[in-house]
């Protein structure tokens, strides 16, 4: 019985994130209400606050989603014999067209992640579904950020496992600051299409990259090892 009942906790919360999220993605954050999601999702406006105090906390539940998924399909081609390169530009190539596709939403994802933090005292129990100061202090913020670390890890964990990477090189680090350079290029990039996004970060992560490569043979260079 308990286990039922914590199932059903769990759909419900699923069905409210995704049914916040189409609506973010068709009207904007600031533009859909409370009673809008509640309505999407049929559920009770007292039933929202319960499973989510923010709107962030509703888009970063579904977001977390999204990139799980995409960890796990990385990790099953890793296994499956693709090469690092290959998972990595499939990875960027997925993120890139979501950042293009709903840009009007990166602004909340991207500051609540870059600027997660503990929750302020009390705030939980608001009750209030506005932007504001939940917006930095989102605690799913944090959350959020380890999941995008723990979708490129793998990655760069298979690149070092081929001496593609340093062996001293600290994949967390690097990890943590493949994502900060991926936020912050949605962020003030000004992109057009998913090809500039790309570039940009291609740009972003040669500078980011170039003392964790292993040299390449007769070149003492590992700026283009992640490119072969």
């Amino acid at each position: 019985m308990k286990v039922d009942r914590q199932e059903q906790e769990e759909a419900r919360r699923e069905r409210i994130a995704r049914a916040a999220f189409e609506l973010f993605a068709r009207s904007g954050l600031e533009a859909t209400s409370a009673q809008d999601i509640a309505r999407a999702a049929f559920v009770s406006r007292t039933n929202l606050y319960r499973y989510f105090p923010s709107k962030v906390h509703m888009l970063l539940a579904h977001f977390d989603k999204a990139v799980q998924a995409s960890r796990d399909d990385a990790i099953e081609r890793l296994r499956a014999g693709a090469s690092p390169q290959q998972v990595w530009e499939n990875v960027m190539t997925r993120m890139a067209d979501l950042g293009v596709r709903y840009r009007h939403l990166v602004g909340a994802v991207g500051q609540a992640v870059l600027g997660a933090g503990p929750e302020p005292a009390g705030s939980a129990a608001q009750g209030q579904l506005g932007l504001g100061d939940r917006l930095m202090g989102a605690g799913n913020g944090m959350r959020t950020a380890l999941t995008l670390a723990a979708l490129v890890e793998p990655v760069l964990l298979a690149m070092q496992s081929q001496g593609r990477l340093r062996p001293d090189a600290n994949v967390a680090t690097l990890s943590a600051l493949l994502v900060d350079a991926c936020l912050l290029a949605l962020l003030h990039g000004g992109h057009r299409d998913q090809r500039e996004v790309l570039r940009d970060w291609q740009d972003r992560f040669s500078l980011l990259m170039y003392g964790a490569l292993a040299p390449v043979p007769g070149t003492g260079e590992g700026l283009r090892a992640s490119q072969d």
